[in-house]
C-alpha cells in the first residue's frame, strides 16, 4: 500500500521535471505548472492589453493548447517563456480576429486618460506606466520584453515593417523611462 507520503512533492520539482512527468501522463504536475505560472501568464496577457475575464479566459485557452502540444516543448528555453509565447500568439490571433480589440498604429489616435496634474504623474508600478502607452506600443514592448518575441517575430505577428517594431519598442521604453522616473526634490539653498 503506497503512502502519501511516497508521492514526490511536485512544489520542489523544476519545471522541466514537471514537464517530463505531463508528457509521460502525470496530470497533477500539469497542474503544478498552472498553479505555478497561471498569474504571470494573467498579467502577461494584461499587460498585452486584454481586460479581465479575456485574460483569465485566454490564460486558459493557452494552457489547454500548451497541454495538447507539451511534447513539441523542446526545453530550449524556460517553460514560462514558451508558455507565453502561445499566450500572446493566442492573443493576436483574437485581436485581428475581432472588432473588439482594437490595434491602431496611428500616432495621433490615443490619448491616455486625463490626470489632474499631468505634469507630476508618475507611476509607481509597471501595470499602470503600462496603461499610459499606445496600445501597439504597450504591445511591442509586451511582446518584447515579456513575450519574448524578437523584434522580427514581432513584426511578422503584427504584420507591421520590422522598422516601424523597432520605433514603437524605443517610444514605449522612452515613456516608460520618464513614466515611472521619481522626481527629483529640490535642493534647497541654504544661505550663511
Amino acid at each position: 500500500m503506497a503512502l502519501a507520503s511516497d508521492k514526490p512533492d511536485l512544489t520542489r520539482q523544476s519545471d522541466v521535471d514537471l514537464v517530463r512527468l505531463s508528457t509521460a501522463g502525470d496530470k497533477p504536475a500539469f497542474a503544478e505548472l498552472v498553479r505555478r505560472h497561471g498569474g504571470g501568464l494573467r498579467i502577461h496577457l494584461r499587460r498585452m492589453g486584454a481586460q479581465g475575464a479575456d485574460a483569465d479566459d485566454m490564460a486558459q485557452e493557452a494552457f489547454m493548447s500548451a497541454y495538447e502540444h507539451l511534447a513539441e516543448y523542446r526545453f530550449d528555453g524556460p517553460f514560462t517563456g514558451w508558455l507565453k509565447r502561445i499566450a500572446s500568439r493566442r492573443y493576436l490571433r483574437k485581436v485581428r480576429n475581432n472588432k473588439k480589440y482594437v490595434l491602431t498604429d496611428d500616432i495621433g489616435a490615443y490619448e491616455p486618460e486625463p490626470i489632474a496634474h499631468e505634469g507630476e504623474f508618475r507611476a509607481h508600478n509597471l501595470d499602470a506606466a503600462l496603461n499610459r502607452l499606445k496600445p501597439v506600443e504597450r504591445l511591442c514592448v509586451t511582446l518584447n520584453f515579456s513575450g519574448d518575441l524578437s523584434h522580427q517575430d514581432i513584426a511578422d505577428e503584427l504584420k507591421i515593417p520590422l522598422g516601424t517594431v523597432k520605433s514603437h519598442i524605443r517610444r514605449a521604453l522612452d515613456q516608460l523611462k520618464i513614466i515611472l522616473s521619481v522626481k527629483s526634490a529640490p535642493v534647497l539653498e541654504t544661505g550663511t
